[in-house]
């Protein structure tokens, strides 16, 4: 006889602490991969086993009848005394699927969580299908004017933007998304940064970088660890998504994803949906997710994979930027830092503007393409125009 619990999310942990200090060692479905682990596991003692992850194998509609038979053949093979839990919102997606597997399903009577009970009403995130037609050109005449040069990908975002809230608008296009190649700073990482400040000021932006995601264990790092396994069970990207209110998420140096970082995003600009590792569903419908490489052009169609480039909206190489465009991004800079200083620090400093023009005089643009070490450039300036502000003109002996 096969009994199943199921929990709340704010009654998982003392569900699991509970089973703990009756003797039972809670691990996860997917931990048992074979008949042999079951063996070991089995006779190291009693087992609380937690399906949550396995669930969805039993959608009638995703093809996977040969795997749900696995599943349920999996569970049969466990010894009597095996406790079985759920997440509670994802054994109700599958009750019906699940009437002839399990003899009883159960709701766990343990007290929740206060702090995860008192869940507030959450703001939904600010994106571009929220804007009316005045506001979406505002917003994208001011982003053309922050972004420093790419004229191009400007011209084709704003049109890109335009096909996105059509279609979205009658369900055919959940997500917008945006490829940015080119060498590093480029603007690639300030477009994402540009649009998500314009859409939800003071709000951070979701930002994964795949320099960390190389590993086996990739997948897991970006939408968690199923229940049962040691270490965090929250992922990096049901994290950070969790606590911005932008509709817009950065990926930096895609090409160090993995494969199964790249099925999975396949997945996601497909349906505009992902499930974590918990089984809690995620619904994206609006963003605008914007992935950035340094890889050149000529070996994008070989390292990518060609089904997940064909999904992407807007594929776009960024070109090095002018001498001019340069110069342009070091005055706006030093403006901004200036106008700061004067109003938090010293009110006596002279006008931005004045300081930006002299900063141009001095700071070299013409040899350096990167825009990261003309920022650095530009704050090692300015901290040599205050310092010498402060010791005041040279004295010159009689």
């Amino acid at each position: 006889m096969l009994n199943l619990i199921t929990y709340r999310k704010d009654q998982f942990a003392r569900l699991r602490g509970r089973l703990e200090s009756e003797g039972y060692e809670y691990t996860s479905a997917l931990s048992l991969s074979s008949t042999a682990q079951i063996a070991l596991q089995a006779g190291e003692g009693d087992m609380a086993l937690d399906v949550s992850s396995l669930l969805s194998l039993l959608d009638p509609t995703g093809g996977k009848g040969s795997m749900a038979a696995t599943f349920e053949g999996l569970l049969y093979q466990m010894p009597e005394n095996t406790v079985f839990t759920a997440d509670e919102t994802t054994a109700g997606r599958y009750a019906y699927e699940m009437r002839t597997i399990f003899d009883t399903v159960r709701q766990c009577d343990i007290e929740g969580d206060t702090e995860d009970q008192a869940m507030p009403t959450e703001e939904k995130p600010k994106r571009l299908i929220d804007l009316d037609d005045s506001e979406t050109k505002e917003l994208l005449d001011q982003f053309v004017h922050d972004l420093i040069g790419q004229d191009n990908f400007k011209d084709d975002f704003r049109k890109q933007v335009e096909i996105f809230r059509l279609f979205n608008s009658i369900g055919e296009q959940p997500i917008l998304s945006l490829f940015l190649i080119g060498p590093s700073g480029v603007g690639k990482t300030e477009t994402a940064r540009i649009l998500s400040s314009l859409l939800a000021p003071g709000e951070s932006l979701a930002k994964i970088n795949f320099g960390n995601y190389s590993s086996k264990d990739s997948l897991n790092s970006l939408i968690g660890s199923p229940r049962g396994y040691m270490g965090s069970e929250e992922g990096e990207l049901t994290m950070k998504i969790e606590r911005s209110k932008s509709g817009v998420i950065l990926i930096d140096e895609f090409e160090k994803g993995d494969s199964a970082v790249w099925s999975f995003f396949l997945d996601l600009l497909e349906n505009g949906k992902f499930t974590d590792s918990q089984g809690e569903e995620h619904d994206l419908n609006g963003y605008t997710i914007v992935f950035t490489s340094n890889t050149p052009r000529t070996e994008v169609q070989e390292k990518f994979p060609p089904e997940l480039l064909s999904r992407l909206n807007l594929k776009v190489d960024f070109a090095a930027l002018s001498d001019k465009e340069k110069k342009t991004f070091v005055s706006r800079y030093i403006a901004s830092v200036a106008k700061k200083y004067r109003s938090s620090v010293d009110e006596s400093l002279e006008d931005q503007s004045v300081i930006a023009e002299r900063a141009l005089q001095e700071i070299n643009t013409a040899n350096e393409d990167n825009i990261r070490i003309l920022k650095n450039n530009a704050r090692k300036w300015f901290a040599d125009y205050i310092a010498e502000r402060k010791e005041g003109p040279s004295e010159t002996l009689a």
